[in-house]
């Protein structure tokens, strides 16, 4: 049993829990917080000892610890003393992955000056610094949370089931499709490798079934293999949008014309129409009314100068009243003072509305309420920024909701040109001016689960029967299981569950490829390296014994390139890097074996 101590919350009081035999080859986490619980229970799978120190865990965190089998300590990471009591020195890898960047940029530093060969994995959600911070954390990794995840969000907003990874320099698509035939994987699929069948009748998703896989009508199947190896099968399986050309000249004029008309308030509106209305009637007056000294009538343009100059208080001269009729002198009189005032008025309101922040709030809206099929983001956070820009990138039009919390990544959206309404989310005219009802998809995302649930059950009632796709931004992974099994508030996509394997995986030496989702169930796409002696040394690929599929081999000795695909037969050998793509724990019980 290891031996758990509680410190006081000082500096100097942390307590050494590695007792008399120091702790060598374990692993240390800083941060037990969000993502950090999830990456900490994964470890704890692996058979490693593990390290936690995080001096804000309570009481039922602790004994989550302890039920685990994970060694904790209750101190500050940047105390020298509590570096040493987590034996950093002789670690395998150390985590920073608190919630604030500035103390996982602390603990790095602190760490590696501690040791230069330890294999440093931090958490950071700004990019710059992260690739700044690159260097010190090899050879180990610098992470964002919101880039690892923003894909898998980014395909359930589009309804796309095709998910695209790079193997060893070539591109391979892995597609959820609906079988079709009786038969195996082999006599339906061809070379396309299985990854998991969802039988029709509803019974538990089959991972990485084997060729000779019996699948029927109706089972929903996904595959691996390149785009050429689906293409000789006649399916093209989409993975991104056609860039677009942006919007037309006519639409940006008729958003401009939406924005100004939403700028201004009634009290300039109801100036204008009035001193429309004013100019209307001078017009049909003095048609029909002025008379030159020769009798020549005013025509429609002569009049419509005259009350324009007569209104601007220019007044050329062009025209005289001296000699018409009282009653048109009246009105001349009545025409130079309402216009002059009317005039005044609606410039004095108009620059009040100009200089006034509604404008760009509503050039905003109205560019929202223009728009139609585009993808509705709710939710300016670091992950919503991310995907609202991967969508915009890819080509969709995309509108942001935000309840304004998301202040700090607005000028990044008004540099890409994507509208941003700030509005409570679940109001019906919020989503009416963010026009929820004309979306081709939506992606809930702000950092609080329940109102992301709350969320995505209104924007449900306002799309109705229509087939939306909803993504919906949950941390707790049981969550998103129930949000998927009873509830029709979208499709639950869990931030802990798609960025923890990344970060396992850069302590334990997997390099992880991508992570995605078939069905409700979480999958990983890996790379592994086969060490001599190791347990995967000289094994074939048939006595593996995994449920984890190898698409691809890079071999370290011959002519090189890609060996694909493998054989039951093809043996792996020492210094090759085998490409696999299976659930987590099936991949870490390989990794373990290698």
């Amino acid at each position: 049993m290891w031996n758990y101590a509680h410190s006081a919350h000082g500096d100097d009081e942390d307590v050494d829990v590695t007792g008399d035999d120091a702790v060598r080859g374990h692993i240390v986490v800083f941060g037990f917080q969000g993502v950090g619980r999830r990456i900490v229970r994964q470890l704890s799978d692996t058979g490693h000892r593990i390290v936690v120190v995080d001096p804000d865990a309570d009481a039922t965190q602790q004994e989550d610890l302890q039920r685990w089998g994970v060694q904790f300590l209750a101190g500050y990471g940047h105390s020298e003393d509590t570096l040493e009591a987590a034996g950093v020195e002789q670690a395998l890898a150390v985590l920073c992955v608190t919630d604030d960047d500035v103390m996982n940029i602390r603990l790095a530093l602190l760490v590696r000056d501690v040791s230069a060969r330890v294999r440093i994995v931090v958490r950071m959600a700004n990019a710059s610094v992260g690739t700044a911070l690159h260097e010190i954390a090899l050879p180990g990794a610098v992470l964002n949370v919101a880039q690892l995840a923003s894909q898998s969000f980014v395909e359930v907003a589009v309804n796309r089931t095709t998910h695209a990874i790079d193997l060893g320099g070539t591109e391979f698509l892995i597609a959820t499709l609906s079988n079709t035939e009786t038969g195996t994987f082999r006599s339906t699929w061809g070379d396309l490798a299985p990854i998991a069948v969802q039988p029709a009748d509803g019974s538990p998703l089959e991972s990485c079934p084997g060729r000779d896989h019996p699948v029927e009508p109706g089972d929903v199947v996904t595959l691996v293999g390149t785009s050429r190896e689906f293409g000789r099968l006649g399916l093209q399986p989409a993975t991104e949008q056609a860039t677009a050309t942006g919007p037309s000249l006519r639409r940006r004029m008729r958003e401009a014309l939406a924005a100004m008309s939403d700028a201004v308030d009634r009290p300039f509106r109801v100036a204008f129409a009035v001193l429309s209305a004013l100019a209307i009637i001078s017009i049909v007056i003095l048609t029909s009314g002025y008379q030159e000294p020769d009798g020549t009538k005013m025509d429609v343009l002569d009049a419509v100068y005259f009350t324009s100059e007569t209104i601007a208080t220019v007044n050329f001269g062009d025209f005289y009243f001296r000699d018409q009729s009282t009653w048109l002198r009246v009105w001349a009189i009545l025409l130079i003072l309402l216009g002059a005032t009317l005039v005044a008025l609606a410039t004095a309101l108009l620059t009040n509305a100009l200089v006034s922040r509604r404008l760009a709030q509503s050039l905003g809206r109205q560019r929202l309420t223009g728009m139609k099929d585009h993808i509705v983001v709710i939710g300016l956070g670091a992950v919503g920024s991310k995907v609202a820009i991967d969508l915009h990138d890819a080509g969709y039009d995309v509108a942001i909701i935000d309840g304004g919390d998301g202040q700090r990544f607005i000028p990044q959206m008004r540099a890409a040109r994507i509208p941003v309404l700030i509005g409570e989310a679940t109001l019906p005219e919020t989503q009416a001016a963010a026009g929820v009802h004309r979306a081709a998809g939506v992606a809930v995302l702000t950092s609080d689960d329940l109102v992301n649930i709350e969320t995505g059950l209104a924007v449900r009632s306002v799309v109705g029967d229509r087939p939306v796709p909803i993504a919906l931004r949950v941390f707790s992974r049981n969550l998103a299981r129930v949000i998927g099994a009873g509830l029709d508030a979208g499709i639950a996509r869990s931030i802990a569950e798609l960025a923890s394997p990344w970060f396992v995986g850069a302590a334990l030496g997997l390099d992880v490829l991508g992570t995605f989702y078939v069905g409700s169930v979480p999958f990983m796409a890996a790379r592994l390296t086969v060490h001599e002696g190791g347990g995967l040394d000289g094994i074939t690929l048939q006595d593996l014994g995994a449920r984890a599929r190898v698409v691809a081999i890079e071999r370290s000795a011959g002519p090189g390139g890609l060996e694909y695909p493998p054989r039951r037969d093809t043996r792996l050998l020492a210094g090759d890097s085998a490409f696999l793509v299976g659930q987590y724990g099936d991949l870490l019980d390989l990794l373990q074996r290698a």
